[in-house]
Order: structure tokens, then C-alpha cells, then sequence
């Protein structure tokens, strides 16, 4: 069983959202590589308009609700660097974690505070402990690129999909798919009561 802990240093630590954050303080700009598909990958992540409207400042980027984005495709490469820049942080600072909370903590704080409140749970994980299955993955060709698909089946019988890139991806929609209905399920309930 994970402890409320355990479930808080995850969604902290999850890559989507470190990503993110590098995005929002445009960060990213500043990162050296000679790869044509992650510098394509990154700018696509980058100027996603529902992520990052043209109108919005770094400080409303990061005052944005993170649940809905925690499980994106934002490119793993974004987070490393994230990570990377707090240990050389680190390092540079003769081992200061002072000096790094001080640097990371007004990026981090809302973020944060939301976290502590209200974590949010893998919804991979949180469908498999409420009792669901995956029923069915498959690829469907079309279009310039294969999609995935996954088909989910909560205990009540009730299916759901999701689709993305890879089999991580699709799984991951299908099972927030799941959990976003079984949550409004109870809420409905809740107010006929």
C-alpha cells in the first residue's frame, strides 16, 4: 500500500510536469543539441497553444492547473534537463540545498502547494486499484503516423478509450478516461443524497 507520501514525491517528480516548468520559464531555449527530431519534438510540446497560449505570462503558465497536463507527451528530454539544472544547482553551489530551494522554490511554489493538497494520482495506477483491465491495444494505421489505441474495462462493465502515440500514452488516456467518470459517478451520487 502507498502512503499519501509516496503518492505527493511522485506527482512532484513526474517528467510531464517538470517539463512543463522548463517550458513556462522558457528554459528549453537554452538547451544544445544536434538532434532534428527532439529539437521537432520540443518546439512542437513548446508552441502547443492549449499549453502555452501566445497571451499568457511565465507566471500564469505556472499557475495553470498541471492534473490535466501530468501525463502529456511533452518530451522526456524537457524534464532531464529540469533535473539536470537543480543538481548542477547543486554542485555549483558547494553542495547547498539552501542555495537550490532559494533558485527552484518560486518556480516550484504553486505547483507545490496544489501537489500537497490534492496529488495527482497516476490514473494508470489509480484504474488497476479500483478494480479495472485493459481489454484490448491495438495499432490503426491512417494518416501520417500510427495510433494507438486502448480499450479499458472498469468493474461495472463500463469501457472506455484512449489514444496516443505509443501503448504508455493511450493506456494512460483510457484509464484518465476511466477515473474522470468514476469520479463524477460519485459526485453525482453524492449530490442526489
Amino acid at each position: 500500500m502507498l502512503t499519501p507520501i509516496t503518492d505527493i514525491r511522485q506527482d512532484i517528480s513526474n517528467n510531464d510536469r517538470l517539463a512543463h516548468i522548463l517550458v513556462a520559464c522558457g528554459l528549453h531555449t537554452k538547451i544544445l543539441h544536434n538532434s532534428t527530431d527532439l529539437f521537432d519534438h520540443i518546439s512542437s510540446y513548446a508552441s502547443n497553444e492549449d499549453l502555452f497560449p501566445k497571451d499568457q505570462s511565465t507566471d500564469q503558465y505556472l499557475s495553470k492547473d498541471l492534473d490535466r497536463w501530468a501525463n502529456s507527451t511533452a518530451p522526456k528530454a524537457l524534464a532531464d534537463v529540469f533535473e539536470a539544472l537543480v543538481g548542477a544547482i547543486f554542485l555549483d553551489s558547494g553542495n547547498s540545498l539552501e542555495t537550490v530551494w532559494r533558485v527552484v522554490e518560486p518556480l516550484l511554489r504553486k505547483y507545490l502547494d496544489r501537489t500537497i493538497i490534492h496529488p495527482n494520482l497516476n490514473p494508470i495506477r489509480s484504474f488497476s486499484e479500483h478494480g479495472g483491465k485493459v481489454i484490448e491495444e491495438s495499432i490503426e494505421k491512417g494518416g501520417d503516423s500510427p495510433m494507438t489505441v486502448c480499450v479499458v474495462q472498469m468493474p461495472n462493465g463500463a469501457r472506455f478509450e484512449g489514444y496516443g502515440s505509443n501503448k504508455k500514452i493511450a493506456k494512460a488516456n483510457a484509464c484518465r478516461e476511466a477515473m474522470k467518470q468514476k469520479q463524477h459517478n460519485e459526485q453525482t451520487c453524492q449530490q442526489t443524497e
